[in-house]
């Protein structure tokens, strides 16, 4: 069970608010932050922005969230008041077809809102804010509440319920911090890697499916609204001030805390001050400075990219374009999956876990270690992934599969796919599967978020590849965590997975795949790019590692022949290509986003397999995939570890 130590406590919460309070608290001027904060590694930086410019809080490894690309100016605000936000979580489950790939109705409210330790910003400051009308709000005049449809942003609506008191999306969490007593927004992994399928009005759910969602325009147009509130003078910013206390207060009833008259006091002296501090805080981040080369767009983000900027960006030597957004990868099979990512360069379980928590918004002193991080909540969340089978073909929704077409694509599928996405390279005896990887040169698709990753930094004067110096910083993280809340051994062995992994044999690691391809037998030659199996690959476009294809029967196309435009944003799915509709639909809740396999990392070439079948045969395929399922095809791994 998490709990904040008495060292938590006492020593280590004055060390975090040198590094929090200018994202939070304005309560404390600058001048009396003290010394300020940098990352593990780095050198300090002197001079009056110092605590500014040092301010990183690491939420940078999964998601990539912070990515933010180039903020737009608002319209001008009304001075008439909106009204509330509209009430959505009634339509939460309109219309959505009674369909699980693995975890219950009761398991998903956990899954969906079980906080990670992700402190984004207070939840009041969020609920109070106002935006502009967009093209996919009903039409009036005047500002809406910036909660309503968060659709527009790719999230999935949810209903109220226990684990969900204010009816938040689906991966969106709320903790009361114990850093600043204010209730708290923040993501956890469902954020990302849940999905959700439209046809013909009807919704099917997908859990641990890449999600169509774009959290760095949330974090951008938050950004922007702020900006605008606070230089208001028509009435905005006094509504603005109202609506913070009051949600606030709301707030404060769902989380009962024991805080004074004197604390709420306080908090209506700072709401300006605490509006500027996260304004300030978007501005600070190395990340937001840095180039965005290739906008994310819907469901990418350049995750080690933001990571690398934010984790070693105070030595500018280290900073990098973003310009290798990576797709949200499907989550069921990991648990007997040996190497993780796209670049097959992860193989531990709590590390991995830890740098996610990052990625949607844990914050950490890069000194002590102590982080928001809750790993007791990470491995309740690992254990909910566990139980994630690869999605059935919904039939009652997608329509019947066409079975003599199917018995067809079965033959295909066994010339064409299976000796590469069903044979193995080895299989261990505690039953992981190390996938085969292949070479840049043979799969062809866009290679930099492999050469990205193997990018070395600078620390301490030293040059280091990314994956050795990140994985440095994650152990420790670990490590504070299990030493402050006094975590016993047992529990650290079921939560790192040794019964899957264990140890001396399986070495928890980060590797640099490229790098490090000699190292290891399975990328020896420069192997690099995994090949997963395919059961439930239907339910997981766009494809390739950067969603540079829009469907199945354009990645069955000649690469010179495939689109090299597509429009994303809507949901409606097509059955028979199997992806989304790439056409800008008038009825979607998201605003179309266009695609362009010109831009630097959005290369839609590669994978050529499959591309020179007869139209017919790669018709039968599309149809076999639709009801692909695990142990359907088997194939001896090509080597036995004994």
């Amino acid at each position: 069970m998490h709990k904040d130590s008495e060292y938590e406590r006492k020593g280590v919460k004055n060390q975090w608010r040198t590094t929090i309070v200018r994202r939070y608290a304005a309560a404390v001027s600058t001048k009396s932050i003290g010394v300020a904060r940098r990352p593990a590694g780095t050198a300090g930086v002197e001079g009056p922005r110092a605590g500014e410019r040092s301010m990183r809080l690491f939420t940078a490894i999964a998601c990539g969230m912070v990515a933010v690309v180039a903020l737009t100016a608002c319209s001008a605000p009304s001075r008439e008041a909106p009204k509330p936000p509209a009430d959505h979580t009634s339509e939460a489950d309109a219309n959505l077809a009674d369909y699980h790939n693995g975890v219950s109705s009761e398991d998903r409210e956990t899954f969906y809102h079980l906080s990670e330790g992700s402190e984004m910003m207070p939840l009041a400051l969020l609920q109070a804010l106002e935006r502009p009308r967009t093209a996919q709000d009903p039409a009036g005049d005047g500002l809406l509440p910036f909660m309503d449809n968060l659709a527009r942003y790719g999230f999935i609506p949810d209903r109220k319920y226990d684990r969900n008191p204010a009816g938040l999306p689906v991966g969106m969490t709320i903790e009361r911090s114990p850093l600043t007593d204010r209730v708290m927004i923040g993501f956890n992994c469902t954020a990302c890697h849940v999905g959700e399928l439209w046809r013909d009005g009807r919704r099917v759910r997908i859990d641990g499916g890449p999600n169509m969602v774009r959290l760095n325009n949330l974090l951008a147009d938050a950004k922007t609204e702020l900006d605008a509130t606070l230089a208001d003078a028509t009435g905005r910013r006094e509504r603005f001030l109202v609506n913070l206390a009051r949600h606030r207060r709301e707030n404060d009833a769902l989380f009962p805390a024991t805080r004074t008259l004197a604390d709420r006091a306080r908090d209506l002296a700072t709401d300006i001050d605490l509006a500027k501090a996260f304004v300030d805080y978007l501005k600070a981040i190395p990340t937001l400075k840095a180039e965005t080369a290739t906008e994310n767009g819907y469901g990418r983000a350049d995750a080690f990219g933001v990571a690398r900027n934010l984790l070693f960006g105070k030595n500018e030597k280290n900073l990098r374009p973003q310009n290798a957004p990576a797709s949200f990868p499907h989550m069921w099979g990991i648990e007997t999956t040996a190497w993780l990512q796209w670049g097959a360069n992860m193989n531990s379980v709590m590390e991995r876990n830890i740098g996610q928590s990052l990625g949607v918004g844990a914050v950490f002193d890069p000194d002590s270690f102590a982080a928001t991080s809750r790993l007791d909540h990470l491995n309740t969340l690992e254990h909910l992934v566990y139980k994630l089978t690869p999605p059935a073909w919904p039939a009652d929704v997608f329509g019947a599969i066409d079975e003599t077409k199917a018995a067809r694509g079965r033959d295909v599928y066994e010339r064409q796919c299976a000796n590469c996405h069903d044979k193995p390279f080895a299989i261990t005896p505690s039953g992981l599967v190390v996938y085969q990887l292949f070479t840049l040169r043979e799969t062809g698709v866009s290679p930099l978020i492999a050469q990205n990753f193997d990018e070395p930094v600078i620390v301490d004067g030293k040059s280091l590849r990314f994956a050795a110096a990140a994985f440095t910083v994650l152990e420790n993280l670990k490590k504070r965590y299990y030493t402050a809340n006094q975590i016993p051994e047992p529990t650290q062995a079921e939560w790192e997975g040794r019964t899957r992994r264990p140890p001396p044999d399986w070495k928890a690691a980060m590797r640099s795949t490229l790098a490090d391809a000699d190292k290891y037998p399975d990328s020896r030659g420069g192997r690099v790019s995994p090949a997963k199996p395919l059961a439930g690959i239907w339910a997981t476009a766009p494809y390739l590692n950067n969603g540079s294809v829009a469907n199945m029967w354009d990645l069955l196309t000649p690469p010179n022949a495939r689109p090299k435009t597509f429009t994303l944003g809507s949901r409606e799915y097509d059955v028979q290509k199997l992806g989304y509709r790439t056409t800008p639909d008038p009825k979607s809740p998201a605003p179309p986003w266009e695609f362009d396999a010109s831009q630097t990392g959005n290369s839609n070439a590669g994978h050529v397999y499959g591309t020179t079948l007869p139209d017919d045969d790669k018709w039968a395929l599309i149809e076999f995939l639709k009801k692909l399922r695990p142990g359907d095809i088997k194939k001896e791994p090509l080597h036995r570890i004994s």
